[in-house]
C-alpha cells in the first residue's frame, strides 16, 4: 500500500510542471501499455503536456487502447530538461531500454508493483501487494482527484484484467474487483475490452501455437514444462514476437505442472527467458540469479546465455526448490 508522503511528493511534483513523459518497459505488456496511456490521458485531461513512448513502440495488438496513436518508440533524443519523466511498470531501469540509457537521465517518477523494483528514480511509488501498475495508478488518480474518464478508464482496466490473467492469478482480492467495478462504472466496457485482449488476433498467432505445441517439453515427473520460440518459428508461421503474449499460460493448463517457463532467442547472442509459477515455486529467485525480477508467480530474464545451458540451469534451480 502507497504512503501518504509518497503520494505527496507526487502531488507537489506535478503542480510545479507542465511537461510530461511516460515511459515503460521493452516488450510491453497490456499492463505496461495500459498503465502509459491511462496515466498519459489523466494528465493531458488535467491539461498537462504529455508524450507517451517505450523502446518498442505500439504493439498493433494494443491499437485499439485510447489514446494509443501518441505513442511512439522511444528515441536516443533526451526530452526537454523540464519534461518530467515517469516511469511505470518497469522493474528495472535497464528494460527502459537502450535508447532511454542515451538520455544519461534517471527517471523523477518510478510507479510501479513488482518486488523486485529497487526504487530507481527521485519519487518511487512501488505496491507489491498490488496486482497491476494499472490499480496502483487508479489509487494515485483517485487519491489525487485526477481526471479520470472512460478512456483512462479503459486503459486501466485492461492493465488490470490482463495482469491478473483476467482475475485468475493469485494477487487478485476483492480490492482488485472493486477497482475493476469502479473502471466499469466509469466506462470500461469489459466484453469489448476482453475481446479486444483475447479474442482479436491473427491467423499468424495459431500457427506459431502450433510450432511452440509441437515442441513442448516436460521434466521433473511433469511438473515443470517448457518450450523454445526460435527465429525459424516466427518465419514459418508469419508471427511477430508481439503475438507470443501469454503462450506459456497454456503450459499451465496441465494439472500436473507447478512451473512452466519459455525461452527465447533474441537478436545480438541474448536469450529470453519468461516464468510462471502456481505457488510452490519462487520464480523471482530463480530469475534474479540471471539478472532478471519480477514476482514470486510471475517473472522474466534476459541474459548472454544459450538456451539450451539457460534451460539446464533453470530447471536445476526449479528442482532445488521443488519438494520431493
Amino acid at each position: 500500500m502507497l504512503k501518504s508522503d509518497q503520494i505527496d511528493s507526487l502531488q507537489k511534483l506535478c503542480s510545479k510542471h507542465e511537461r510530461f513523459l511516460v515511459i515503460s518497459h521493452m516488450r510491453p505488456d497490456g499492463d505496461a501499455y495500459g498503465s502509459t496511456l491511462g496515466l498519459a490521458l489523466s494528465l493531458q485531461a488535467a491539461g498537462k503536456d504529455v508524450q507517451v513512448t517505450n523502446a518498442d513502440g505500439l504493439s498493433p495488438m494494443f491499437e485499439f487502447l485510447p489514446g494509443s496513436k501518441n505513442l511512439t518508440a522511444t528515441t536516443p533524443t533526451p526530452p526537454e530538461s523540464d519534461r518530467i519523466i515517469i516511469a511505470v511498470d518497469c522493474a528495472d531501469q535497464k528494460r527502459l531500454g537502450p535508447a532511454f540509457d542515451q538520455w544519461k537521465r534517471l527517471p523523477d517518477v518510478n510507479i510501479d508493483h513488482h518486488i523486485s523494483n529497487p526504487g530507481y528514480a527521485q519519487i518511487n511509488l512501488v505496491d507489491a501487494d498490488s496486482p497491476a501498475t494499472a490499480q496502483v495508478l487508479y489509487d494515485i488518480i483517485t487519491a489525487l482527484k485526477w481526471p479520470l474518464n472512460a478512456d483512462v478508464a479503459a486503459n486501466l482496466y485492461v492493465g488490470l484484467m490482463t495482469d491478473t490473467g483476467n482475475f485468475r492469478y493469485r494477487q487478485t482480492t476483492a480490492r482488485t474487483f472493486e477497482v475493476a467495478g469502479r473502471l466499469v462504472e466509469v466506462g470500461a466496457d469489459p466484453t469489448d475490452l476482453a475481446q479486444a485482449c483475447y479474442q482479436s488476433f491473427r491467423p499468424e498467432r495459431l500457427l506459431l501455437m502450433k510450432e511452440v505445441f509441437s515442441g513442448i517439453k516436460f521434466a521433473n515427473r511433469e511438473r515443470v514444462a517448457s518450450f523454445y520460440l526460435t527465429p525459424e518459428m516466427y518465419a514459418r508461421s508469419g508471427a511477430i514476437p508481439d503475438e507470443t503474449e501469454g503462450l506459456i499460460e497454456y503450459l499451465q493448463m496441465v494439472r500436473t505442472v507447478e512451473v512452466a517457463f519459455m525461452l527465447e532467442e533474441l537478436p545480438g547472442g541474448l536469450t529470453r527467458g519468461s516464468m510462471r509459477s502456481r505457488g510452490l515455486v519462487d520464480v523471482q529467485k530463480i530469475c534474479q540469479e540471471f539478472g532478471g525480477g519480477g514476482h514470486r508467480l510471475a517473472a522474466g530474464l534476459r541474459t548472454k546465455l544459450a538456451p539450451a545451458e539457460l534451460e539446464k540451469k533453470i530447471l536445476e534451480s526449479i528442482a532445488k526448490q521443488l519438494p520431493e
